[in-house]
Order: C-alpha cells, then sequence, then structure tokens
C-alpha cells in the first residue's frame, strides 16, 4: 500500500499532523457544545441523510479537484496493480474527507441531538457510505451512470426515510458499502486520471480582451462553481419561507447576509496561484483585474438577491424601493470585501479545492454582513448612511484607479 501512504502524506502532510489537528478540533467542538447544555430536536432521518449527502457531495469534489490530478500524475505513470491503485487512491481521499470535513458536521450534530450509540455508529456508516457512493458513481460510464445511481440513490433515501430504527439503516448502508466496493474493485485506475484531468481545450478569438468573460467563461466551465451558484439560486427560493416565519422583526436583511456565501466565485485567485502571480507582476493589472472581478461577483451576487426579493415577494409581500436599495447595497459591499480579502489574503497551503471551499475564511464576508443586517433590521434609517458611506468608498477606489492610470501614461 505504498500509493495510499504516498498519497495520505500529500493530503494529511509529512507526518500526519492534519488527521491529529482535524481530529482535536472535532472532539473539542463536540465536547464544547455537549458541556455547553445545548440541545435541539432532530429526526434520525435528518443526521442519516446528513451524513450521506454531506460526504458524498465533499468525495465528489475532491476526485474532481485539478489540484490532486497533478499532484499525482506520476502515480498512474508508474507500473502499479490495477485494482491496489484505485482502492488506494479512493480509500485516501474518503479518510481525507472524513477526517477533515465530515467528522466537523458528526461532532456538531452528536452533541446537541442528544443521539444514542446505535445512532451515532449509524450516522458513521452512512458518512463512509456516501464517500464510496460518490467514488463509485464517479467511476461509472456515462451511459451505465444515471439509471443505476437512480435505482441506488432510491433504496438509500428508502431506507433514510422509511427505516424503522437505527438496525435497518446500518444495514442498508454496510450493503450499499459492499456493492460500491466490489464495483471500485473491479474500476480501472485511469477512469479518475481521465475524468478529473482531461479536457478538450478551446481557444476563443476577439478584438479585445475582458476580464469579465474571461471570469464568466471561467465559471460555466466548472462545473463545481456553476453547481454551487445554482444550488445557492434555490436556497434563495426556500430562505423567505424559512425567515418569513420569524416575526416581531424586519429580518429580510438577514437574507442578504447569508446569499453572500458563494464561496467558490470568491476564491478565484487562491485556487490559480499561477494566474494571481501573473497578476502581480504584470504593471497596472492589479487595479484593472480587481475592478472586473468586483463587478462579477457584484453580477451574481445581484441575480441571487433578485430571486430572494421575488419569492419573498410571493411569500411575505412588501418589497419596495428601498427593499431594492438593500439588496444592490448588500451585493456591492460584500463583492468589495469578497475580492479586496481574496487579493490580500489569498488562501495558502490548500491541498485539494474543496478546502478552498470549506476554509472558516468563508464566513468572515457574511459575519460582517450579518452585522450589517443587525443594524438595518434595528434603524431602517441606516440605509441612507450606509448608501453614502457606498459612494464614497466606490468614488474612493474610481479616483484611485484614474490617478493610477494618469501616473502610467506620464
Amino acid at each position: 500500500m505504498s500509493a495510499a501512504r504516498a498519497i495520505c502524506k500529500q493530503l494529511f502532510g509529512a507526518k500526519y499532523e492534519r488527521i491529529v489537528r482535524s481530529l482535536l478540533v472535532s472532539v473539542i467542538l463536540f465536547f464544547s457544545l455537549f458541556g455547553a447544555g445545548v440541545r435541539i430536536t432532530i429526526a434520525p432521518f435528518i443526521l442519516y441523510l446528513t451524513a450521506t449527502a454531506f460526504s458524498a457531495g465533499i468525495m465528489w469534489q475532491t476526485i474532481g479537484s485539478n489540484r490532486h490530478a497533478e499532484t499525482f500524475m506520476g502515480l498512474f505513470m508508474l507500473p502499479f496493480p490495477r485494482n491496489g491503485l484505485t482502492l488506494s487512491y479512493v480509500l485516501s481521499f474518503a479518510a481525507y474527507t472524513l477526517i477533515t470535513k465530515s467528522f466537523f458536521v458528526l461532532a456538531l450534530l452528536f452533541a446537541v441531538g442528544g443521539w444514542n450509540v446505535a445512532q451515532m455508529v449509524t450516522a458513521l456508516l452512512c458518512a463512509v457510505n456516501g464517500c464510496l457512493l460518490a467514488a463509485a458513481w464517479y467511476s461509472m460510464p456515462i451511459c451505465k451512470k444515471w439509471p443505476l445511481v437512480a435505482i441506488w440513490t432510491s433504496g438509500i433515501a428508502a431506507a433514510i426515510f422509511l427505516a424503522p430504527g437505527a438496525l435497518v439503516m446500518a444495514v442498508a448502508c454496510t450493503v450499499s458499502i459492499v456493492i460500491a466496493f466490489i464495483l471500485l474493485t473491479r474500476t480501472d485506475a485511469y477512469v479518475f486520471y481521465r475524468s478529473g484531468h482531461t479536457r478538450q481545450v478551446v481557444k476563443h478569438k476577439s478584438g479585445t480582451a475582458s476580464v469579465f468573460v474571461y471570469l464568466l467563461r471561467y465559471l460555466t466551465s466548472n462545473t463545481n462553481y456553476l453547481l454551487n451558484t445554482i444550488a445557492l439560486c434555490a436556497f434563495a427560493c426556500v430562505l423567505p419561507f424559512i425567515l418569513g416565519q420569524l416575526n416581531g422583526f424586519n429580518n429580510m436583511p438577514m437574507g442578504f447576509a447569508v446569499l453572500s456565501l458563494n464561496t467558490p466565485i470568491c476564491t478565484l485567485i487562491s485556487g490559480d496561484p499561477d494566474t494571481e502571480q501573473g497578476l502581480r507582476a504584470m504593471p497596472g493589472q492589479v487595479m484593472r483585474f480587481c475592478t472586473q472581478y468586483c463587478l462579477f461577483i457584484f453580477c451574481a451576487n445581484s441575480m441571487i438577491s433578485g430571486i430572494y426579493l421575488i419569492c419573498w415577494q410571493f411569500r411575505n409581500g412588501g418589497v419596495g424601493y428601498i427593499e431594492l436599495l438593500t439588496a444592490v447595497l448588500f451585493a456591492l459591499q460584500s463583492s468589495i470585501l469578497s475580492v479586496a480579502l481574496e487579493w490580500l489574503r489569498p488562501l495558502r497551503r490548500w491541498k485539494v479545492e474543496t478546502d478552498l471551499w470549506h476554509h472558516p475564511r468563508k464566513y468572515l464576508v457574511p459575519a460582517v454582513m450579518m452585522l450589517i443586517a443587525g443594524v438595518i433590521s434595528l434603524y431602517p434609517i441606516a440605509v441612507w448612511v450606509w448608501l453614502g458611506a457606498m459612494i464614497v468608498e466606490v468614488s474612493g477606489f474610481a479616483f484611485l484607479k484614474n490617478t493610477r492610470e494618469i501616473n502610467k501614461e506620464m
């Protein structure tokens, strides 16, 4: 299992220090919430569904990452057993997904849910099942994937929602794990290399270069980035029905703050170090790129906020010009903060792209926007103060950009 050892060292560090750090954080999180006495009534199927879906989603993103395809290219160039590398590859990434991502969510649910031992063990089986499910589905040919995935998903969903107890769910997960393991033993390791790495190069020719068009093509050509934005749009449709049940204060701004959490498009610079080095090396490109990047995120946030406002009007009503102005301010301010944070403090030392999307830094901008939302909810006149501050902020950036362009021409 030298291949598994090499992959694990790439993912967890030379001395596997990330395993200890991640497990320690999970244990601290569990005992902190458990000792605080926080208890929430959660149905068992929610626990099983969360463990399965979250682990499967993270595993799919991890094995489809472009970063690890380049890192482990050498493994596919050396002689290896047909099944040995596949199992080493899948099990290493499954361990990485469980330890660094899924255990945090499970620790949170275990601490506040008041589960028994059987339910906790079943949830762990669901998480393992989710990882192997994602790997098995990822390796299937397109012609066979969707029918089998539909049947497999229906069986897992039936077990989650209809299982009378933890024992039945545990048996269903065990059967699913065995099936996935058998399929993976018959899978060639090159399936992961070809599916996650090769892509036809398309050249676009135009008279002028546009950073905005480049970012738009980058978004549409990366499935994970596009799916996250689509999922956020879907969440924007549901959020008014959730916040509409909270009476007593204006909670619409809270939705704008939550919807600013579009992590993938806010980490484009961190995710492409080569492009970042080129931008920092070329004179005059920093301000030009950041301006277009800010406009790109602003358009994405405005689209999501627009969907949120339409659904809010349909569910709760009361959307006027003040609410439209608030949506624009939230979209613009969050885009400015995201670009500034990404340019001044890009993320380093990440292993796969999912590390970027689940880094704690992703919560900084939404946290600031949530504070602003709280102020606006309590003091509606603060919208006009914020508008004045935003005009000064944008004018300052425009003045700085024009000054640099004039100095460059001189």
